[in-house]
Parts: structure tokens; sequence; C-alpha cells
């Protein structure tokens, strides 16, 4: 499962939005714990918005307000598996965003 989300967020960096949506439907037949629903939620999240962004452009997002989202996540004491799943994806693809200057 982490190599599967690891080449999707891969495709997403690379603004391949289709590759993305794919793999996250050949992986997602395998899912069965909550946290890689979430993992797989993300990953889905992500890849949607930048469809119905500017036409797939990685810049639309903003690594410090992804960090600042996955971290509240992480930190509330309401967080379930799924939550964690979601979160860590999140952090993962802020790490794939290129710095800024």
């Amino acid at each position: 499962m982490t190599d599967g989300v690891a080449s999707v967020l891969e495709a997403l960096r690379q603004s391949d939005v289709d590759g993305a949506m794919r793999k996250i439907d050949e992986i997602g037949h395998g899912t069965i714990s909550e946290r890689e629903r979430g993992v797989l939620a993300a990953a889905h999240g992500i890849a949607t918005s930048m469809a119905r962004g500017k036409m797939g452009a990685f810049q639309t997002w903003d690594e410090d307000k992804i960090i600042r989202a996955a971290e509240a996540v992480r930190s509330s004491q309401m967080s379930d598996d799924f939550d964690l799943g979601f979160a860590e994806t999140l952090l993962s693809y802020a790490k794939l965003l290129p710095k800024k200057s």
C-alpha cells in the first residue's frame, strides 16, 4: 500500500492527475483498514482539487497550509485511524512540493 500511495503522490507531483486517479483506483480494491481508507481519501482529494484547479497545476497547494491542517488533525483527541492516514498523506504530499524561494 505504501508503494502504491508513493506512486500516486509522485504522479501528482508531476501533475499527472489522470495517472494518479488510475493508480488510486487500482490500489483501492485492496484497501481494508481505516488508515488505508484515509490515505486514499487524501490522495483522491488532492487529485480532484488539482483536476479542478489550474488544469492540474502543481503549484496550487501551499505547503504551510497543508502542514498546519495535517498537524491539526494529528493533534486532535478525536482523531481515529482514518484521520491519521489522511493527515499522514497530506504531510507526505507537502514534502514533495517545490520549496518557496
